[in-house]
């Protein structure tokens, strides 16, 4: 029997707190940050270089609303339009960041999806 929320769905938190357990060795030469402000909203993770030029990853992440009939291809595109519409990536190129990987994860149960918002949405769908 899995934790379920009152609106009968998988919590964000659970996976949430598992991925931040996964990335606490990169503290040596990242700042893993979770749910801080950055560009027009709040990311769910970001993992930013502690020295420029270093790679940076923004990571949304996002369970389906099967209540309301989301699949998990359309998580993925809410997830992804979210990161480039709020501009989430901002802060790490700002940073110094490079290259900047944004990806997108939907869970759902035991399954996971994880896309490139490039991949999701192309290499056109930057936010204006």
């Amino acid at each position: 029997m899995s934790f379920q929320d009152p609106a009968g769905r998988e919590p964000e938190k659970l996976y949430h707190g598992f991925i931040l357990g996964l990335l606490v060795h990169l503290e040596g030469s990242h700042e893993v940050r979770s749910n801080r402000e950055s560009g027009l909203g709040r990311g769910d993770v970001l993992v930013r270089p502690r020295a420029a030029g270093q790679p940076g990853v923004v990571l949304e992440l996002k369970v389906p609303r099967k209540r309301r009939g989301e699949t998990p291809e359309a998580a993925l595109a809410a997830a992804s339009r979210q990161v480039r519409d709020r501009r989430y990536a901002e802060e790490l190129r700002d940073a110094g960041a490079a290259p900047v990987h944004e990806l997108v994860a939907v869970f759902d149960g035991k399954q996971v999806w994880v896309r490139t918002v490039d991949e999701v949405l192309g290499a056109a769908g930057a936010a204006p």
